[in-house]
């Protein structure tokens, strides 16, 4: 459970660098040059580290059809960012636990009633969370709700299918050289068809070094998250993970001075009390 904690802590953080670096930069661009750079430094472990005699074609198909759920969950996500309120994307992430939960159960047979009492602690804690930030009247399109429904389905599944990857001692570099290279492949395919005449080669130069810190950060949560799933089960992961806007939020205020309201504060107390009894029973 440590290194899924050590995950979120590094996905706040580079979610932080994101605000930051998005308001100057193109988000596809950003995209493209930090999934570049997280898909380089995931292939130069595997040259050293990995021992591609071990890896049959099914488990490739397996570990590609994973990521490329990722991915789908990725850009759905990103195409109603802007469309969706706190309060949607909450009661979605929700209904992504749901999933986890229903499937590891029934076709896994996974035991949760030892986590039980931890997960319910982080859920209301996060239902309060989503409840003080809540925008009222703020309604979505048939077209977001699917596709955020898609988001949810996407990276329940990929996490699940990752999950049985890793437990299949599949090497969590290779992983995530994977599904990082695939994000590199389509978010580039986005940028050359839809914003290249908005890219300089200039941008490559002077965001170098805050690309190539966002694409440590990214490495090391994603490589986290995944030996995370490997210790733990998906659903545990997904519950830890209600955290990360909120973390994003304190992060926030030790990097940007942004305020933290009370409400937030006690949904941050629970959340962290349910992350305990999680621990303390594992």
């Amino acid at each position: 459970m440590v290194f899924v904690i050590i995950s979120i802590l590094l996905f706040s953080f580079n979610n932080v660098l994101w605000k930051k670096n998005l308001q100057n930069i193109n988000l596809f661009f950003l995209i493209s040059y930090r999934a570049f750079f997280t898909s380089f430094i995931a292939v130069c472990m595997l040259i050293i580290y990995f021992d591609f005699s071990l890896l049959d074609f099914n488990s490739f198909l397996k570990i590609t059809f994973g990521s490329l759920l990722g991915v789908i969950g990725l850009f759905s996500m990103l195409f109603v960012i802007k469309k969706t309120s706190l309060q949607w994307l909450g009661i979605y992430n929700l209904l992504g636990v749901v999933v986890t939960t229903i499937y590891l159960v029934i076709f896994e047979k996974v035991n949760i009633s030892t986590s039980l009492n931890g997960i319910i602690i982080i859920i209301s804690g996060y239902l309060l969370f989503i409840f003080f930030n809540k925008e009222t009247n703020f309604k979505l399109s048939l077209k977001y709700h699917l596709l955020l429904f898609c988001m949810v389905l996407s990276f329940s599944f990929s996490t699940i299918i990752h999950w049985r990857n890793l437990n299949n001692a599949i090497s969590p570099f290779f992983i995530l050289a994977n599904q990082e290279l695939l994000v590199f492949l389509v978010s580039s395919l986005f940028l050359f068809f839809y914003h290249r005449n908005k890219i300089l080669k200039s941008n490559y130069k002077s965001n170098f070094k805050n690309v190539l810190v966002m694409s440590i950060v990214i490495f090391f949560a994603i490589l986290f998250s995944f030996l995370g799933v490997k210790k733990t089960d998906p659903l545990l992961t997904t519950v830890l993970f209600l955290a990360s806007p909120l973390t994003t939020i304190l992060f926030s205020f030790l990097f940007f001075k942004e305020k933290i309201i009370l409400k937030n504060s006690i949904a941050i107390i629970i959340i962290t009390i349910g992350a305990f009894v999680l621990h303390y029973k594992l």
